[in-house]
């Protein structure tokens, strides 16, 4: 049994809910030098493991494909999220809302990304208001 010291160090060394295994190290690496907001898509994935023959013969030998889709870009949202580049993401089957990246209340004011952000909302909320004007008329006024 490991005394206070080395379980200190272990967890130090081990800080990520999931512990890397040698099979995996090299998917961590890949999925953290990506460049991108969303979650990757399972193609990239199929795409990476056939450019890898290697590290793909190691996981399938232990795991089915949809399992190694499925768990790889689970560590992608993980990965993405204490970056702080998801702020929630919720299954859109479910009819729930998919939100990547920083919410405009965590940009400071005078940033250029918090402008455009909000020209964005602006101009999606008149194409909004547009389309009610039109909509009106023909379906009528629907109160709850």
């Amino acid at each position: 049994m490991p005394n206070k010291d080395q379980q200190s160090s272990m967890e130090k060394e081990h800080d990520h809910r999931f512990q890397r295994t040698e099979q995996w190290k090299p998917v961590y690496s890949w999925l953290e030098s990506l460049d991108t907001i969303e979650v990757i898509k399972s193609n990239d994935v199929l795409d990476w493991l056939s450019a890898n023959p290697e590290i793909s013969d190691k996981l399938h030998s232990k795991h089915a494909r949809h399992h190694l889709l499925h768990y790889i870009k689970i560590c992608h949202a993980k990965i993405l999220k204490r970056k702080g580049l998801i702020v929630r993401k919720i299954d859109q089957r479910k009819g729930s809302l998919h939100c990547n990246g920083p919410s405009l209340s965590s940009i400071p004011r005078e940033s250029e990304l918090y402008k455009a952000k909000q020209s964005e909302a602006l101009l999606k909320y008149e194409i909004l208001v547009g389309l009610e004007k039109q909509l009106i008329p023909l379906f009528g006024k629907h109160v709850n």
